[in-house]
């Protein structure tokens, strides 16, 4: 990483993990800025193009917990469809003083798994193949809440200034030097240094801030 400041990297380190993928591309329309609560009413006013954003900006990660919970990617696929028909269907009942919307889309993906864990399940008792190790349950798969923290970083980052995002992506999801952002982007390097420093700062307020109660 050269000399890019580590400081608050552990949370996009997160998102670097084996099939935790985040779309996180700085011309994507699923960063374009918009915040999750904003885009998930507009979907529940019937607004395709914000649930297309929401997809862009989630998908990955639903496929990823997918395939850490199920083990398999046809599996992790009907997750991932499972999972935002639930978000197009469930839109206008989500409310935000309750929690964030990247805890409701994970809860929402954590339930679906489970659907499908034990319906797998089901049809190995069915088969008289009791001898199968079943997979885990979500909860015992991510006992270090991992997964749940992806979901976090992916909020956090959509809630950044387009240049501040710009320097984490490059930094952490390109891997790239400031150096090297400096002249992928012609930007001075003083500048980027700068910015990266405010960028990170940012992403930890970001991830600091307190979760709305479920009660």
């Amino acid at each position: 990483m050269g000399h890019v400041d580590r400081n608050g990297g552990s949370c996009l380190a997160l998102a670097r993990e084996p099939d935790m993928i985040v779309r996180v591309g700085g011309e994507g329309r699923g960063m374009r800025g918009i915040e999750d609560e904003v885009l998930v009413r507009q979907v529940a006013s019937g607004d395709e193009r914000a649930l297309s954003d929401l997809y862009d900006r989630y998908s990955g990660l639903v496929y990823g917990a997918g395939l850490r919970y199920l083990g398999d990617r046809g599996a992790a696929e009907d997750l991932v469809q499972d999972v935002f028909v639930s978000v197009w269907k469930s839109a206008a009942g989500f409310d935000p003083g309750k929690a964030r919307f990247a805890t409701w889309i994970f809860r929402i993906t954590r339930n679906r798994a489970t659907d499908l864990i034990r319906r797998r399940r089901a049809r190995v008792r069915t088969v008289g193949e009791d001898a199968l190790k079943p997979p885990l349950e979500p909860g015992e798969e991510d006992s270090a809440g991992r997964i749940a923290r992806s979901f976090d970083v992916t909020a956090a980052l959509s809630r950044l200034s387009p240049v501040h995002r710009e320097v984490l992506v490059l930094a952490y999801m390109e891997g790239l030097t400031q150096r090297e952002i400096s002249a992928r982007t012609g930007t001075p390097l003083g500048t980027i240094k700068s910015r990266t420093t405010a960028a990170l700062r940012s992403l930890r307020e970001n991830m600091l801030f307190e979760e709305p109660s479920d009660g």
